[in-house]
């Protein structure tokens, strides 16, 4: 039996293609032997399903390689280049280097590197995919043709049979018992969270709206982290908790009793947390910023990418005051994340490295 095995940077279950890169295992494995490797070592949420790459034994042309390209790493690139198996490309996007130059120069060169290995791979790709147009486009953009567009293995409805957290709950009851507004993110710069801290500062002291703000994510860059961390002591009313990492049962409940999603950044490839919301059943605010319009297309509040803190402040007011509106953005998200998540892009991705494996 023949191999198709992908490869991806890190692996964690809080991570939107370690949990594609499964979905789309389990599919392989109806016809070929597939493991997913990590260059990075996998965290204690997936130690048992993703292997590290040093594990990985030699194959030969007859197998596929998948690659999740995401960000930049030279020993990787250089490790690709030397594979026998005949090699497939799954874009995701990749972080411009711009918002990290100040702040963290190795992040900025790992993300310039990685814009570069896509040149440097693409005599030996047999075969492309983006998961969004807007991947796409930026894909083309490196001379890259046959690009095949799907969002292969997001299942938007992955937490629907997490238990709620009761422990979890009443922590929330306690820090807002008028509700919160979510934002899901690494907290990392080009996410701009400080918009969503400015934001709910202004809705408690302007509109005097008595809701707080949890950000649900890791702080990978301590510069930014600091920075926040600076604004949140000159904006007390903003009134912020902000989680770190969380379980999969801590998110889907954070999804499950959040008053609005609310999503901040500057460059999305896909954006799956906005996603996830709508199929919690929760209205979603969300800036319009790359591939997000044509994720969440008619479902969400989506606001202009140069819309001022100001109006993303209305436009978060209005959903949490305006009941018809927010019923309407309920039953239009979960219309959507049905539709979606009714494409059957794995069953597509499938049939196409079926065409290359022959």
């Amino acid at each position: 039996m023949p191999a198709v095995h992908q490869i991806i940077v890190g692996a964690s279950r809080r991570d939107a293609i370690t949990n594609m890169a499964l979905a789309m295992r389990d599919a392989l494995r109806t016809s070929y032997k597939s493991e997913v490797y990590s260059f990075h070592q996998p965290d204690e949420s997936v130690k048992d399903e993703v292997i590290p790459i040093q594990k990985m034994n030699s194959g030969n042309a007859n197998d596929v390689l998948v690659y999740h390209s995401s960000f930049g790493i030279p020993r990787l690139t250089s490790m690709l280049q030397t594979r026998s198996e005949k090699l497939a490309l799954v874009y995701h996007n990749i972080t411009p280097s711009s918002y990290y130059l100040g702040n963290d120069p190795e992040f900025a060169a790992a993300l310039q590197w990685g814009r570069h290995e896509l040149s440097v791979l693409k005599p030996s790709v047999s075969a492309v995919f983006a998961d969004s147009k807007f991947n796409a486009e930026d894909l083309a953009e490196y001379g890259y043709t046959d690009i095949v567009q799907l969002a292969a293995g997001v299942n938007p409805f992955r937490l629907k049979y997490e238990p709620t957290d009761s422990r979890l709950i009443g922590e929330l009851h306690s820090h807002f018992p008028d509700g919160y507004i979510l934002a899901v993110s690494q907290v990392i710069p080009h996410k701009r969270m400080e918009l969503a801290i400015e934001a709910v500062h202004l809705l408690r002291t302007v509109h005097r709206l008595d809701v707080g703000l949890v950000i649900a994510g890791p702080e990978r860059n301590v510069r930014y982290a600091r920075d926040l961390a600076k604004l949140r002591s000159r904006l007390p009313e903003a009134h912020v908790l902000m989680t770190g990492e969380t379980t999969e049962g801590q998110l889907a409940t954070l999804y499950r009793a959040c008053a609005v999603y609310f999503g901040t950044s500057d460059h999305e490839g896909l954006a799956i947390p906005p996603l996830e919301a709508m199929a919690a059943g929760v209205p979603v605010v969300i800036r319009g910023t790359g591939a997000v319009p044509e994720t969440v297309g008619d479902a969400a509040l989506i606001a202009k990418p140069e819309a001022t803190v100001c109006e993303l402040t209305e436009m978060l007011h209005a959903v949490l005051t305006n009941s018809r509106l927010r019923a309407t953005l309920v039953m239009r998200g979960r219309e959507h994340v049905r539709n979606f998540y009714a494409q059957d892009t794995t069953q597509v991705f499938l049939e196409k490295i079926n065409e290359l494996a022959s």
